[in-house]
């Protein structure tokens, strides 16, 4: 658990500093430049994806809700049709080198998109490799339909109401603040059409555990919230913690409804959960069951009026 205390320290000390922000920006850079998107588990979006391509209908608006560092999303629905996609984020993260790393990582998994996918081996190895010749990241945009949206406006519409079809999400709800949640889905749920639907990804794990192999994937529960901000909360990696009953019900605050969910734990991740010495009292009357799921799928649509 050194590692994990460690890293989290090291952020705090970040906040404190003169340049602490570059520093970890620079930090952030080369690591999304090494991962190319494999540390990113894009495997997990496969569900999100296969859902895209049964909602979306030809030539639909998409969003992809923090399309962070190389567009994670957006380059798999990008394979299974042709869609106009909006990259929303409140900062411009990717370059053309993150990109192009993470387009090698999907050819060299090209099997395994086939099989999960359902897409034509051949049509898809040629259209990464006309984008890997690409020398300008405006070209990328035009050839693949994309057109960034980055702006910190999130709690009003940043696109014509009731204009996009389809909305997609990877792990990106659960480090936003609840103060800033709340009218950002708002917004969000505005710009969808009324039979538009919204699909989410929402990760349960601890993700300072990420930087210790040794740390408990849910270590982060055995917190009281006071104790947590104090120590682990830092403006570069914030985890708001919430688990299903929380989402549930905002969700249903903000104008969606529940259309599917799909909860995914293991026999190991809930024997994790068992060998947490204490829960704090915040979830110490969940059950181990709802404890122990560390992804999230949710189907959304605005609530009918």
């Amino acid at each position: 658990m050194l590692r994990y205390h460690l890293w989290a320290a090291g952020e705090k000390a970040l906040e404190m500093i003169p340049g602490g922000d570059y520093i970890y920006n620079a930090a952030g850079r080369i690591a999304a430049a090494r991962s190319g998107g494999r540390y990113a588990a894009y495997k997990s979006s496969f569900p999100m994806t296969r859902k895209g391509r049964e909602l979306i209908p030809p030539g639909g608006e998409v969003v992809e809700v923090g399309t962070g560092w190389f567009h994670h999303d957006a380059i798999l629905l990008w394979l299974i049709g042709e869609y106009r996609i909006h990259l929303f984020d409140v900062v411009d993260k990717a370059r053309l080198s993150y990109i192009k790393k993470y387009l090698r990582v999907l050819r060299e998994d090209m099997d395994r998109l086939v099989d999960e996918l359902g897409i034509e081996r051949r049509e898809a190895l040629a259209r990464i490799d006309t984008l890997l010749q690409v020398e300008r990241r405006e070209d990328l945009y035009r050839q693949c339909g994309f057109v960034p949206c980055i702006t910190q406006q999130v709690d009003t519409p940043f696109l014509p109401e009731q204009s996009i079809d389809f909305m997609i999400s990877y792990c990106v709800l659960g480090h936003i603040r609840p103060h800033i949640l709340v009218p950002e889905l708002i917004a969000l749920r505005r710009m969808l059409k009324p039979d538009g639907y919204f699909c989410t990804l929402i990760g349960h794990d601890d993700h300072w555990a990420f930087h210790d192999p040794r740390a408990n994937q849910f270590n982060f529960y055995r917190y009281s919230d006071r104790t947590y901000s104090k120590f682990f909360e830092t403006r570069f990696e914030y985890h708001n913690r919430m688990v299903k009953r929380e989402w549930d019900e905002l969700f249903a605050r903000v104008g969606f409804d529940i259309v599917e969910y799909h909860g995914r734990r293991t026999e190991r991740s809930l024997a994790e959960i068992r060998r947490l010495p204490h829960l704090d009292k915040r979830f110490a009357t969940l059950p181990e069951e709802e404890l122990a799921v560390f992804h999230s799928y949710y189907l959304l649509r605005p609530k009918s009026s």
